[in-house]
């Protein structure tokens, strides 16, 4: 096995697909993991069965049949479940996985210590005792222990990597991650941090537990193998990020250039917590080589008091999406105000126009001076009276109820919420079809999908219009260039981006 390992988990139901699956994980993985709990077609009381698809094997191999209480499947007996593990992996497999809870009846059966696996999980939170729960595990012979818990939230993570930070420096071979999208950062770094493996799935939707990537997403997009616990560590954080293009886009240019960067989904609700215990030099718990974050909804705005200094366009803006991790503390950019703007003025001037801006939140700051910047006239239309208030006095622009749109006289909408967004609000409008009739061009931030409800009907009406993948490239140039210095190759964001948003 190599270093920073990759290991398929194999979920299929039936034997003939397992054999298929274990063939292809040849491609994308160091080793492969089998789920006999998931199989529907297998003679559990033989482990002289599993000859039939172990034989295809070209990659150390883990059988693992959980029990339904740490997550199994389905339910087979304990003793008939135990002896396959053991005797599998004494005969055709490398290693068995067994559950600490079980390891007593386990040993009954004589297991090889060297080919075991025991492991603790946690599906439902990070228990405060981690240490305590690491002290029993390590205290039963294996040659690899596991521990597995749901991320609740990004701080849970620390657990984690405090749990891999020990086990490295006694020697031992631990596999410790968080599951649940919170927990996407441990499968990325955890082999880098001293973990033993990271688990992957052959294709997307047929993970083993919440937060699993693909074996192709850590090979290609993370290029985990190659990470180092000098690489330097940047990530987009949010509401929910987990199926945010930045990585894509972001880690093509990395990989592009040859640079020892990688870009991370970092789900954040807690904002104050993560910039005290995973950002601030001073007070950060994760010895990590922090470089710069993106920052999407909900924190744009509110980042702004966290950070030392900010440049002109974010201070008058009041929000950020870009933070630069520098010598003298924490820097906020705003590169979406050039993003917004640089696919309006390709296909108009600006200067006169009367313009509609949907929202009041930071993207609608981003786009509003953007568009002053400009020379257009701008309204704003929202449903949140207090925000439109804050935007308007900020800006000295009207603000408008989300209804008087459609009598309004302006040429070009935009809409920055998220109401259509794909895994928010997918298929619906912020506004009626009608509200767009007569306008010149139509703008939605979003991308994914494509075309939005809200360009659905902007076609209907024969507007011009205009999505975010555009916008999404032209201000993730300026951020990569913010923290590396260097200029991504011409149209390679925004071609990585569409070849996910088509693959998806």
């Amino acid at each position: 096995m190599s270093s920073n390992s990759i290991c398929a988990v194999i979920t299929d139901e039936t034997l003939a697909a397992a054999r298929r699956s274990i063939q292809q994980a040849a491609a994308v993985a160091d080793l492969i993991e089998v789920r006999l709990d998931y199989l529907r077609d297998f003679d559990f009381s033989n482990p002289e069965n599993l000859r039939s698809f172990l034989e295809v094997k070209s990659q150390p191999v883990i059988l693992t049949c959980r029990s339904v209480e740490e997550g199994g499947k389905q339910h087979v007996d304990d003793a008939i479940r135990l002896r396959l593990l053991v005797e599998g992996a004494r005969q055709l497999a490398d290693f068995c996985d067994i559950e600490a809870a079980h390891y007593e009846a386990a040993a009954t059966l004589a297991p090889d210590p060297s080919r075991l696996i025991v492991s603790y999980h946690n599906l439902t939170e990070t228990p405060s005792d981690l240490d305590a729960i690491y002290d029993r595990l390590s205290g039963l012979p294996a040659a690899i222990h596991k521990i597995a818990t749901r991320a609740r939230s990004i701080t849970d993570t620390l657990a984690i990597f405090k749990l891999l930070a020990r086990a490295r420096s006694e020697g031992r071979n631990l596999i410790a991650l968080a599951m649940g999208e919170a927990g996407i950062i441990t499968r990325v770094l955890g082999p880098a941090y001293g973990g033993f493996l990271t688990y992957g799935s052959l294709a997307a939707g047929e993970g083993s537990a919440p937060g699993q990537l693909t074996c192709e997403e850590l090979r290609e997009v993370y290029r985990v193998h190659g990470i180092s616990r000098d690489t330097v560590i940047t990530g987009i954080i949010g509401g929910k990020v987990a199926h945010s293009l930045s990585p894509v886009m972001h880690n093509r240019a990395f990989a592009a250039l040859d640079l020892d960067f990688v870009y991370l989904p970092i789900e954040v609700d807690d904002l104050d917590g993560f910039f005290r215990r995973f950002v601030r030099a001073e007070s950060r718990e994760l010895g990590w080589n922090l470089r710069g974050l993106s920052v999407t909804i909900p924190h744009k705005v509110s980042v702004t008091r966290l950070l030392d200094r900010l440049d002109e366009t974010a201070r008058r803006v009041g929000a950020v999406n870009t933070v630069v991790v520098e010598d003298g503390g924490l820097a906020g950019y705003n590169s979406d105000v050039h993003g917004a703007i640089a696919p309006l003025e390709r296909v108009c001037a600006l200067e006169g126009r009367l313009c509609g801006v949907i929202g009041a939140g930071g993207a609608a700051r981003a786009v509003v001076y953007g568009l002053l910047s400009r020379g257009a006239r701008v309204t704003v239309f929202t449903r949140d009276p207090k925000k439109g208030a804050a935007l308007g006095e900020s800006f000295g622009v009207e603000v408008e109820p989300l209804a008087s749109l459609e009598s309004s006289e302006v040429e070009i909408v935009i809409n920055t919420t998220p109401v259509g967004m794909r895994g928010h609000s997918e298929g619906t409008s912020p506004v009626s079809r009608s509200a767009l009739r007569g306008r010149r061009v139509v703008y939605d931030l979003i991308y994914t999908p494509l075309e939005t409800r809200f360009l659905a009907d902007a076609k209907a009406e024969d507007c011009q219009m205009i999505n975010g993948l555009e916008m999404l490239a032209v201000q993730a140039e300026a951020q990569f260039e913010l923290w590396t210095g260097r200029k991504p190759p011409d149209s390679l964001m925004e071609k990585a981006a569409l070849e996910s948003i088509t693959a998806r």
